[in-house]
């Protein structure tokens, strides 16, 4: 039983690992965080990082040094840069599967691993370049090394949790140490714990600061004023929505936030409030009861936080997914020891049931074109979307017709779910229940991956980047209008520096304080002053022609070059 989070890392792998090379980089956010490991292994500065020649410090090092290897081994490519997504969501299951085994035994440790599996939301973050995955697995591993120490398995249990808070703020920030810190702080409130010092002992918390104090004092260093921008211009006036260096990203409310995460999470988010109220409920008999409550809270403390704080993201309730898998799994598990005949199992089939069913329906009637694709969900779920329709702009889409075989094999898919769940709840049949809602979701995942990979291409910066490289010249100077993360794989594509217009409301603000950076920016007055003047250039935009600082150019000096992905390319030359 104990091989049962290797048999979850394989699920995981098999889905998770194989063609991440097979669509471009989707812009935010991928190009722009290759194109920082890429600098980073070409410059050999592996304590600042740098894009486009400007100083970055909105994420710690650890993914660019992990792609800056990888690029150094393969070449710099699609593949290489999201391995160190996906890598990680196969850890983050495993992991998962071994703290349910640890809880619960082999059966939740089973269901909890494929359920973490078995969700849009790990899927789709696990295929793109972005840190979150990485972060979460460093969490998954600090709770999993307390619940071992709590169980009373020795030291290297809280070991392991200093050393993964540790590397969850190098790897994304220090809300990485100080979430769970203050989770476990209040799990042992709650249960009375006394004393309190066994589990915060001086050698671990040494443990955690050498993993994250020289790094950060080395960069405050070389960059004066990076700890206040990173503590509390990025997290306490963040927090307040007051903040000195703003970026261009749009949050949520409360209510869309917690839509987002519900449907991301589907369909084991529907037995989550009641697998949360099971794990709370008292008596807490034991040390195993009493870890089912640390795993209640920490759910909790991600989604409360973040549904009250004035500032989120669509991804940002991804960490709470694994202990969301662990108690609906452990209900799902007690449905299935049920004495026959109880109402249980279909307190818990029913609902997949009815969304796998309404799925089918929704999903046919758009195959005979009598219900539009509900494409405005992307205003909520994908950030570069929400940006966009923040700005009035509408991001690009592909037409209908592409959609169509995958939303056939997903009303397949569905339906054959939603009537085998029918059958498992009339005979109320718990086990098949729960295997076969697993089996539709893991289904889905590859069809799910189609439909991203048709997103990705057609918000893809190759066709304007391809057109510009056939037409660069070593004295041509290029501009991009706008966040350079919007189309960060233009820097992939040339060797040179880009000016970027009207575009320091982003993450680079603080880095376009330093002296070396101050000419790369430039607002619409210099862009219209320059434009005219002898040499080539060109200018890569994301914004519509009719709000784009195109419109502000002598007339007839802005002429189109090529047109794809949501953006524009001009010369100020005839083609």
């Amino acid at each position: 039983m104990r091989g049962i989070p290797l048999g979850v890392a394989l699920v995981a792998a098999a889905l998770y690992l194989l063609r991440l090379g097979h669509v471009p980089f989707v812009d935010p956010p991928e190009g722009f965080h290759a194109q920082i490991a890429r600098e980073m292994a070409r410059s050999g500065d592996w304590i600042t990082a740098h894009v486009d020649g400007v100083r970055y410090f909105d994420k710690p090092p650890v993914l660019y040094w992990l792609m800056a290897g990888s690029f150094a081994l393969g070449g710099v490519s699609e593949a290489a840069a999201r391995v160190w997504s996906a890598v990680p969501a196969v850890g983050i299951a495993a992991v998962t599967a071994r703290l349910g085994f640890l809880v619960g035994g082999a059966r939740v440790a089973m269901l909890a691993g494929l359920m973490v599996v078995a969700n849009l939301g790990m899927y789709l973050y696990a295929r793109i370049v972005k840190p979150d995955m990485l972060f979460i697995l460093c969490v998954v591993l600090a709770y999993a090394g307390f619940a071992v120490a709590y169980k009373g398995a020795g030291r290297w249990g809280l070991i392991l949790f200093y050393a993964s808070l540790g590397a969850a703020t190098m790897t994304k920030d220090v809300l990485g140490a100080v979430g769970p810190l203050a989770v476990v702080a209040l799990f042992l409130l709650l249960t009375r714990e006394r004393p309190l010092s066994p589990w915060a002992p001086w050698w671990g918390v040494l443990l955690m600061f050498v993993l994250t104090v020289p790094w950060f004092a080395a960069v405050e260093m070389r960059n004066p004023g990076f700890l206040w921008y990173t503590l509390i211009d990025n997290h306490v006036l963040n927090f307040t929505r007051h903040r000195v260096f703003p970026d261009d990203d749009v949050p949520l409310g409360a209510l869309p936030f917690l839509g987002v995460t519900l449907l991301a999470f589907l369909p084991w988010s529907l037995a989550a409030p009641w697998a949360v109220a099971r794990a709370l409920r008292r008596p807490w008999e034991d040390v195993t009861a009493r870890l089912w409550v640390l795993i209640a809270l920490w759910p909790l403390a991600i989604i409360g936080f973040f549904a009250l704080s004035p500032f989120k993201l669509p991804h940002y309730g991804l960490p709470a997914f694994p202990a969301l898998a662990l108690l609906v799994a452990r209900v799902w598990d007690e449905s299935i020891e049920a004495a026959p005949g109880s109402m249980r199992p279909r307190a818990l089939i029913v609902p997949i049931f009815v969304v796998f069913a309404l799925a089918a329906i929704a999903l046919a009637l758009a195959l005979a074109d009598r219900l539009p694709l509900p494409i405005d969900i992307l205003s909520n779920v994908d950030l570069a979307t929400r940006n966009q329709v923040a700005r009035g702009q509408i991001g690009a889409s592909a037409p209908r017709a592409v959609y169509v075989p995958i939303i056939r094999t997903c009303v397949v898919i569905f339906g054959i779910g939603a009537a085998v769940l029918a059958w498992a709840a009339w005979r109320r049949r718990p086990a098949l229940g729960a295997w076969v809602a697993l089996a539709v979701s893991l289904a889905f995942l590859p069809a799910a991956g189609d439909g991203m990979a048709l997103f990705a291409r057609t918000r893809s910066a190759r066709i304007v980047t391809e057109a510009l490289v056939l037409r660069l010249q070593p004295d041509d100077q290029v501009m991009h209008e706008g966040p350079l993360e919007n189309t960060g794989s233009l820097l992939l594509a040339i060797n040179r520096p880009v000016i970027i217009v009207n575009g320091i409301r982003s993450s680079l603000a603080f880095g376009a304080t330093f002296p070396e950076a101050r000419d790369l920016f430039w607002d619409g007055t210099r862009l219209a002053q320059e434009w005219p003047k002898p040499g080539r250039r060109f200018l890569v935009t994301g914004i519509a022609p009719e709000r784009s600082v195109v419109r502000t150019l002598p007339p007839g000096s802005a002429h189109l070059v090529a047109q794809g992905g949501g953006r524009w390319l001009y010369a100020n030359v005839e083609k």
